[in-house]
């Protein structure tokens, strides 16, 4: 069976609630209002065993949509189904159609025998009227949960739904990630030991926290000094999956930066070289090595099967992929970047790094300026565009300085944001960006906000249309026209 999730961006959740239980979060009211409706629309996401359905717009029923509405159940009019579902097979939308259940504020709210009835008299029908590929899931909610189930074309079944994801800010909310279970599957949460060695952390974490990085996927994309760091400590901290996405084999030169790699493994692939350490340091760790560029369609397949990608690249084509496929796959995204910029004759030595978390709400790196257009038209650009620039005096920068102590401190900082959204546990204020600087030895947090003209995350950007019409040749084509690069390191 399909394991099928939903992820919604916090702003659309909180919009959905509220049109769902106008004023959920007030105590119980004596006479409980009518029951309200309305359909998402939703991208998708899909692996070989798992799909995630990404939540794009809300389409409310207002009273005109609706034939009966009452707090005991509620019917929308034919015009209003029949029209929703002409958008989806148009535009290729997978359909999430939800109701509340005003009168329930327990643990558990789950689907009543009538709207089981309905579901199993209307959902082959609708199943008919859409491809086979697209789904139809409905979704009922209450004061303070919720039930999914949906239709399956292959048998026919209606199964459950595993979760709903929340992903992102909205106003002064700060909490980047939130699971809610469904009531109909049993949930994981609360059940399977934690072994010996994780007994102190757990004391941070928390039992629960502890078991959620056992249940959780990792991808690293970049196993070079940073991501070297960023595998063996989720090795130590106990992570379930680990996917290690690199195309390069190790060099000589690689190994004053490389944790854990030494002579021996001069030739191997650096993700044979991490998967092998990994196991012997956390043996119940899965480890799959991808050993290829993340611009690969086999790459990104796989990396779509994770619930956290931490990016940790050194160029800027790399950066720009992992950020539109971040954001267009609602993946939460956690960027590293190290930087030296040798002392001149008119510039100081600097030295630092920073990390930077991507999710819905915050903006993303394009918006940030996080991403040289300049650099990453070249890095993406044929060989023989590459070439082309070269004998023009470009690209031929000497590579740039890199220590490991830099590398180790950044690659903390950015495992100390990966465990703090995974497990729930969150200190300080609202922080998207966290700025090292090396030689005043001083870490800046900074928080930032949306822009809703960006291309990428914007209102009229890619953010959850996941799967939809993906070209993977479109990252060259929606770059914009190259600019000369500076010799401003990126941090």
């Amino acid at each position: 069976m399909t394991l099928v999730e939903i992820v919604f961006p916090a702003q659309l959740w909180h919009q959905l609630r509220n049109q769902q239980i106008p004023g959920w979060e007030t105590e119980w009211v004596t006479r409980p209002e009518n029951e309200n409706f309305a359909f998402v629309l939703a991208g998708a996401s899909s692996t070989a065993d798992r799909v995630r359905l990404l939540a794009r717009e809300i389409v409310p029923a207002l009273p005109a949509d609706l034939l009966r509405q009452s707090p005991g159940g509620i019917t929308p009019r034919p015009e209003f189904v029949a029209a929703t579902l002409s958008r989806c097979r148009k535009e290729g939308w997978h359909l999430i159609e939800t109701h509340s259940h005003p009168f329930d504020e327990g643990p558990t709210t789950t689907f009543s025998s009538l709207d089981w009835a309905v579901d199993r008299r209307k959902m082959p029908p609708v199943a008919r009227l859409l491809p086979h590929t697209q789904l139809h899931v409905t979704m009922v909610m209450g004061r303070r949960s919720l039930d999914a189930h949906y239709y399956d074309h292959a048998t026919g079944a209606i199964n459950p739904a595993s979760r709903v994801e929340v992903l992102g800010v909205d106003g002064k909310d700060w909490k980047p990630r939130r699971l809610i279970p469904t009531t109909s599957p049993e949930s994981p949460d609360g059940h399977g030991e934690v072994a010996s060695q994780y007994h102190r952390q757990e004391r941070l974490l928390g039992r629960a926290g502890q078991q959620i990085l056992g249940r959780t996927t990792v991808a690293i994309i970049g196993l070079g000094g940073l991501g070297s760091f960023a595998a063996i400590q989720l090795a130590h901290l106990g992570i379930g999956k680990l996917l290690l996405i690199d195309p390069d084999r190790v060099e000589v030169t690689n190994l004053n930066r490389l944790q854990g790699a030494t002579v021996e493994d001069v030739g191997r692939t650096k993700v044979d070289v991490f998967a092998e350490l990994v196991r012997r340091i956390s043996p119940l760790t899965q480890v799959s090595p991808v050993s290829m560029s993340i611009l690969e369609d086999e790459a990104q397949s796989a990396a779509k099967g994770a619930d956290l990608l931490l990016g940790c690249v050194d160029s800027h084509g790399a950066r720009l992929v992992l950020n539109r496929f971040a954001v267009r796959h609602l993946l939460p995204y956690i960027d590293a970047g190290t930087g030296v910029r040798l002392a001149s004759s008119d510039q100081s030595l600097a030295v630092g790094g920073q990390v930077q978390v991507v999710v819905p709400g915050t903006g993303c790196l394009a918006c940030r300026g996080s991403i040289d257009a300049s650099r990453a038209a070249y890095d993406l650009a044929s060989p023989e565009q590459q070439k082309y620039e070269r004998e023009h005096g470009y690209g031929i920068e000497e590579p740039a300085p890199s220590v490991i102590f830099l590398n180790g401190v950044v690659a903390s900082l950015q495992i100390a944001e990966a465990i703090f959204m995974l497990t729930g546990v969150q200190a300080g204020a609202r922080t998207t960006t966290t700025l090292y600087d090396a030689l005043k030895r001083r870490v800046t947090p900074a928080s930032t906000s949306a822009y809703s003209l960006c291309l990428t995350c914007g209102e009229e950007g890619i953010q959850g249309e996941g799967d939809r019409e993906l070209d993977s040749g479109s990252q060259r084509s929606e770059i914009v026209p190259r600019r000369r690069a500076t010799d401003e390191p990126h941090f």
